[in-house]
């Protein structure tokens, strides 16, 4: 029933965009469609001990001016090691995740957009007791578990037959303590990202 909600709750939000916009779409010209296009994002990150790694591609078609409809996989990888001080011990970690989904772009703005997003995501996670200072490390153990996530939100891009640009920031929806978008609290990561896309088919 919630994800019923959500979803109509989305729909009514993406026509009401439409709406207003409805003057402004018009009067942008019409694009000489490459209809597929390519792409995706780099995630490069870290901190104190840590470094993640990911990469989105994404591949999508150009419904019309306004609609956008794709499949993206997700690739992420995220090691830590904590820095051990007096004397505490502490855990490091490596997690490998693997995940793809479905997506819509509606664009009501000539530069702004609308983003939905059901994934599933699988994360396999190996931890290690350090122990005290680095000696006499305990035991090691592993996970493996999967979640379905639904993320939406805004964008803003640069979209022609030439390819696009964009940057967008979205948060998962639903309430799976095990969504890679999800901290230990169970609340809502804000997923930021910027990418490109190019043209690999033209239509004629």
């Amino acid at each position: 029933m919630k994800k019923k909600l959500i979803y109509l709750i989305l729909f009514a939000l993406s026509n009401s965009f439409i709406l207003k916009a409805q003057e402004v779409v018009k009067t942008m010209p019409s694009m000489n469609l490459n209809p597929v296009f390519i792409g995706g994002n780099l995630v490069i990150g870290g901190g104190a001990g840590s470094i993640q790694l990911g990469l989105n591609p994404e591949i999508y078609k150009r419904v019309n001016d306004y609609v956008d409809i794709g499949a993206s996989t997700n690739l992420f990888f995220q090691s830590y090691n904590p820095t051990i001080s007096n004397g505490l011990p502490g855990t490091s970690s490596r997690s490998f995740q693997l995940g793809a989904g479905a997506f819509t772009r509606i664009w009501p703005f000539e530069k702004f957009f609308l983003q939905i997003q059901p994934e599933y995501n699988y994360t396999w996670s190996r931890f290690k007791d350090r122990g005290i200072d680095g000696v006499n490390a305990g035991a090691s153990r592993s996970i493996r578990f999967g979640a379905e996530s639904l993320l939406a939100g805004i964008g803003y891009g640069s979209r022609s037959e030439n390819g696009m640009t964009y940057f967008s920031v979205m948060i998962d929806l639903l309430k799976n303590i095990n969504s890679p978008y999800r901290d230990r609290y169970n609340r809502a990561d804000p997923i930021i990202r910027a990418g490109f896309a190019f043209p690999i088919r033209s239509k004629r």
